[in-house]
């Protein structure tokens, strides 16, 4: 318990240093599900903290969590989200639903790869009440 909470407290004290800088901006694009191709814009508005928006063929996305880079080499970031699916999701989820979760995104030489779960929160009659994304990326 002791080295979680000194990791904790050397992790927060550090944050600021590995974090993007307040007020930069960020975009990229994504192969990812269930939106298929979505354009990802990102603002940092105090150091750590992250909002996305990732708006895409099949769907939408609000992310907001914390996150950062060092330099553009390496990049994290963990991240709350609500997506709505819309046209064509893909991966057998259908248009006009809503799901809530969480994603994980990591960067490395501005590719990035990200994860997530998400639980059905709102639309009739899903096919699907928990969906898996994944998506690969690249920032410019």
């Amino acid at each position: 318990m002791k080295k979680l909470f000194l990791f904790t407290v050397i992790f927060l004290y550090t944050l600021p240093l590995f974090a993007g800088k307040q007020g930069t901006s960020a975009m990229g694009i994504k192969l990812t599900t269930p939106q298929i191709v979505s354009l990802s814009l990102s603002f940092y508005p105090y150091h750590a903290w992250l909002v996305q928006f990732e708006p895409g063929i099949g769907g939408g996305k609000l992310n907001i969590g914390l996150g950062g880079n060092y330099g553009y080499t390496i990049g994290a970031a963990l991240k709350m989200s609500i997506l709505q699916t819309w046209l064509f999701p893909m991966g057998g989820t259908e248009r006009n639903q809503t799901y809530v979760g969480g994603e994980f995104e990591w960067m490395f030489k501005g590719v990035n790869f990200n994860i997530g779960l998400f639980g059905h929160i709102a639309g009739a009659n899903p096919t699907r009440d928990m969906i898996f994304s994944a998506g690969l990326g690249v920032g410019f």
